[in-house]
């Protein structure tokens, strides 16, 4: 397994990601997703010329430059594409889903992607009836629709997510995302085959695996690996909790500060709270309350837009408390608000204005609109 590392920035280059993410919140959706795309173009060249040298220390699995999607160039879905990112799913999933049916294969990739992740579905969403969305993410027929992937052939990153869904799956799907330059997803892949358990986790060459999801193996291997994988995690580590250690909260907070792999926490904090972004990524990671949701939040694929672009983006933001207010029932959303209110006003305010956005509209009742 040679491309089990998950490609993400390290934490030496973190400050410059974070900074990458606070400049380009003011372009329009539309320049900074060229804006990403040329980024890792150049990424990609340079790393084939040797002008990269300084990510030698990346693989190059890392550096694939995810492949265009068909149909993903065309004017109509890339003015949809933008008005979803922007946030407006009222007018974006319309034309999406027309799209859709019309053949568009970026369209239909999108929309079974949103169908499959709760974290990407808006409020509009949340507002309409069981057949309204049905029709607007799914393909008709049957009693529920089919998912729009199903209909998608002869799309390597399509087949390797069926692939993953499909019970017999291996590790040569975290692989197949890898190759794609589908970081993300390669993450969601190690998550998945981890809760089944899978065997050949135990085999993974521990210089090859992903440095975030060490923990993840640490379960699956012997007694005698484990304080292999232990001391391959760096002091202070937030994953070092999920294998029993004792991390002191303010070194998780340094971690959150320098690590490209808090970027979905670290982006909202600088939309939201630009002057207090140590406090509030620290209280967003507590209420989130998973690691494994954080290294896997973010876009859809990078073959459409960048986790850069998408954590930037009004959408992307959303998708991050989103999934904050997922982590809890409703009845526990008060406390939660009751603790970022203590500890972050800014992201506090935020996190109240998305939670009402899911609420049900009553009529002429103020604030319900």
């Amino acid at each position: 397994m040679r491309c089990l590392h998950s490609g993400t920035t390290s934490s030496r280059n973190a400050p410059g990601v974070a900074a990458f993410l606070f400049l380009i919140q003011g372009l329009p959706l539309s320049l900074r997703a060229c804006l990403s795309r040329f980024t890792r173009l150049v990424r990609q060249i340079a790393f084939v010329t040797g002008v990269g040298a300084v990510c030698a220390a990346v693989p190059m699995t890392a550096m694939a430059l995810p492949p265009a999607l068909p149909g993903s160039e065309a004017p109509e879905f890339t003015q949809a594409l933008d008005v979803w990112l922007a946030d407006d799913e009222a007018a974006a999933l319309p034309v999406l889903a027309q799209l859709a049916r019309d053949g568009n294969q970026a369209a239909r990739i999108l929309l079974g992607l949103i169908d499959k992740t709760p974290a990407l579905q808006g409020p509009y969403l949340s507002r309409l009836s069981r057949s309204e969305r049905i029709a607007l993410l799914r393909e008709p027929g049957g009693m529920s629709g089919r998912n729009w992937l199903l209909q998608v052939e002869d799309v390597p990153l399509v087949a390797a997510w069926m692939a993953l869904w499909d019970v017999d799956a291996d590790l040569s799907v975290i692989d197949r995302f890898q190759a794609l330059g589908e970081p993300r997803a390669a993450r969601v892949a190690l998550i998945v085959l981890a809760a089944r358990e899978h065997p050949a986790l135990a085999r993974i060459p521990l210089d090859q695996a992903d440095p975030e999801l060490l923990y993840l193996l640490w379960r699956s291997v012997a007694p005698e690996t484990r304080a292999a994988i232990q001391n391959l995690m760096p002091a202070g580590h937030p994953q070092r909790l999920l294998i029993g250690d004792r991390v002191d909260a303010r070194e998780i907070d340094t971690w959150l500060s320098a690590s490209a792999a808090a970027a979905p926490i670290s982006s909202l904090c600088n939309a939201v709270c630009p002057d207090s972004g140590e406090t509030c990524r620290g209280a967003a990671y507590r209420v989130l309350n998973s690691h494994n949701a954080l290294l896997t939040l973010g876009t859809p694929s990078e073959a459409l837009i960048s986790q850069t672009a998408f954590l930037a983006s009004p959408r992307g933001q959303s998708t991050v408390m989103r999934r904050i207010l997922l982590s809890t029932d409703l009845r526990g959303r008060r406390a939660m608000l009751a603790y970022l209110r203590e500890h972050t006003e800014c992201l506090a305010d935020a996190m109240q204005i998305e939670h009402q956005r899911y609420l049900p509209r009553i009529p002429n009742l103020p604030g319900s609109n």
